[in-house]
């Protein structure tokens, strides 16, 4: 015999997947083809990035089948070790940062980064993390070449004041996993906000057609060009942090990435794609 809570779970399902319905409708849908076409190239990444078909199959037929009975997406577990990753990240960013800017680390001539000893630099790592953090992040600063230790015992740091890892994939594969989702939301909030000057800022500068001979150079180019802007958006925003402040606070960043897309031949005939007044 069927117990009344057995009874009644069909029925619940039932009104999750209506209740889904009403607000899925509230919504309105921007675009179907750029959110399907959004849906496969995260597909194709997944499995680029090495996830087995059969766990992608698996785990997409188990949030499916959540989703249709109503419920909501279910965050895994490894979802706060990305955070908690991108987070460190971020700090020992700041601890390089003010490895660069402080005069008690820099050189008074030169004023460039100077050799630490072990004590100042736990110290100055300890600026950012709590006490018993320090020594973790000392060594994951060693391990991924951040900094060096040398014989007579001083670090220097090994880097700009840009902190870009040079480690293993999964570190990389971790920053994804931390920024994609940053500008998915980015991207939406912008989409359903009317005041220009209330968006986030998301612009580019592209050209279908350089030629694969400037590609090394433009990488080049934007690596010089960038630092030199970040730097100047970190020291602002480092001057204006306040992790004690008796309002509420946010999380907020600029991020930069330059796209090389695959070689192509270019068809003049078929397009003239950036020549609104013909070709020149």
């Amino acid at each position: 015999m069927n117990t009344r809570k057995e009874q009644a779970a069909p029925e619940r399902q039932r009104r999750l997947a209506r209740r889904a319905s009403v607000q899925h409708k509230s919504v309105p849908l921007l675009s179907r083809a750029a959110l399907d076409f959004l849906l496969s190239e995260t597909i194709s990444f997944l499995l680029s990035a090495g996830l087995p078909k059969k766990s992608l199959a698996r785990v997409l037929r188990k949030e499916a089948h959540r989703i249709g009975a109503g419920g909501r997406l279910k965050r895994s577990q490894a979802a706060r070790a990305v955070k908690e990753g991108h987070e460190n990240l971020v700090e020992i960013g700041g601890v390089i940062h003010d490895w660069h800017r402080l005069r008690a680390y820099t050189h008074r001539k030169t004023g460039e980064p100077r050799a630490l000893r072990a004590a100042e630099l736990r110290g100055l790592i300890g600026r950012r993390f709590p006490a018993e953090r320090v020594d973790m992040a000392l060594r994951w600063m060693r391990i991924n070449g951040i900094v060096q230790q040398h014989e007579r015992g001083t670090y220097s740091v090994c880097m700009g004041r840009q902190v870009v890892l040079q480690g293993p994939r999964p570190l990389a594969m971790k920053r994804v996993a931390a920024l994609v989702p940053q500008y998915l939301r980015i991207s939406l909030r912008n989409a359903y906000t009317s005041d220009p000057l209330s968006r986030d800022i998301d612009r580019d500068a592209r050209v279908f057609f350089l030629p694969e001979k400037w590609v090394g150079l433009w990488r080049a180019v934007a690596r010089e060009r960038t630092e030199a802007f970040l730097e100047g958006v970190d020291n602002w925003l480092e001057d204006h942090t306040r992790c004690d402040d008796s309002g509420p606070v946010r999380e907020v960043a600029i991020h930069c990435y330059a796209y090389t897309g695959e070689p192509r031949s270019p068809k003049a005939s078929e397009t003239n794609i950036g020549r609104l007044e013909g070709e020149r």
